[in-house]
């Protein structure tokens, strides 16, 4: 039989010293460290023999973020990030190890993780500021296309829009075979409003009758306005039915107001 090769031998202690992280060899049940590689030393000094708590973190107990119990019950590793007061954060790991004698001892690594947390704080800094800015973008969109289809006086629905989306409601009239009704409001003698009190008090006449007409309302020749009615609206065939407050409420701010209902039953044209 032939043997396997032996390869190259390494000394574990010139292993562990070579690291860059801190390394300590601890048992747990008096949390005094048996070991520390060089990196260890070159922070902690020589410690061999103390409390870990109290030379690595200066307590006088056991750590709170300290998860050795757990790694040495369970028999994986466990971690904990801990932040420092100076806004600098170290990533601790314990990991269970059985000694040549039997014992249980645990080896604790602490990493300084500060530049990898100062980096995902400024990806989650991004990210926010990139999401207000898609909020942002979103809503002057919105905005821009309210101001491309609401006439700026009133607020309502304009022309091109009233039109794309009476074409619209016939097609889906004629699909559902409902009727469908269009309604026209004139305000009587509009031009005494403006010769007694105003273009301002006149345009405020507007402004407060479409704000009791439904949003597919259209402003037409400043004095005249239309509305599309479908299925269960405002319009059922020739009945128009508007509140009583909202025709009392048109009287009190125009001179007058005349209604003009067409309804219609597409599919039968």
């Amino acid at each position: 039989m032939a043997l396997l090769p032996i390869g190259p031998q390494y000394d574990p202690q010139l292993l562990l010293n070579s690291q860059p992280v801190i390394i300590t060899v601890i048992d747990p049940l008096t949390h005094k460290v048996i070991f520390q590689n060089q990196t260890s030393q070159n922070k902690f000094g020589d410690i061999s023999n103390l409390t870990c708590h109290e030379k690595i973190a200066g307590y006088a107990t056991p750590c709170a973020f300290c998860k050795m119990p757990e790694a040495v019950e369970s028999g994986k590793p466990t971690a904990s990030e801990v932040p420092l007061p100076n806004d600098e954060y170290l990533l601790v790991q314990w990991a269970q190890v059985q000694t040549s004698n039997g014992q249980t001892h645990v080896v604790e690594t602490i990493t300084d993780i500060t530049a990898i947390k100062r980096q995902q704080s400024e990806a989650e800094g991004l990210v926010k500021k990139l999401s207000n800015t898609n909020r942002d973008l979103m809503q002057a969109n919105q905005l821009l296309r309210d101001q491309s289809i609401r006439d700026s006086l009133t607020g309502l629905f304009n022309h091109s829009h009233f039109q794309e989306t009476l074409v619209q409601l016939c097609a889906l009239a004629l699909r559902a075979m409902r009727p469908l009704s269009l309604l026209f409001i004139d305000l009587d003698n509009f031009k005494q409003i403006n010769d007694a009190y105003g273009h301002t008090m006149g345009d405020q006449v507007l402004r407060e009758l479409g704000w009791l007409l439904d949003d597919l309302t259209q402003r037409v020749e400043h004095v005249r306005h239309a509305l599309v009615l479908s299925n269960d609206g405002l319009v059922t065939g020739a009945s128009v039915d508007l509140r009583r407050e909202d025709a009392e409420h048109l009287a009190a701010v125009s001179s007058g107001l005349t209604m003009g209902c067409a309804p219609t039953r597409p599919w039968v044209l």
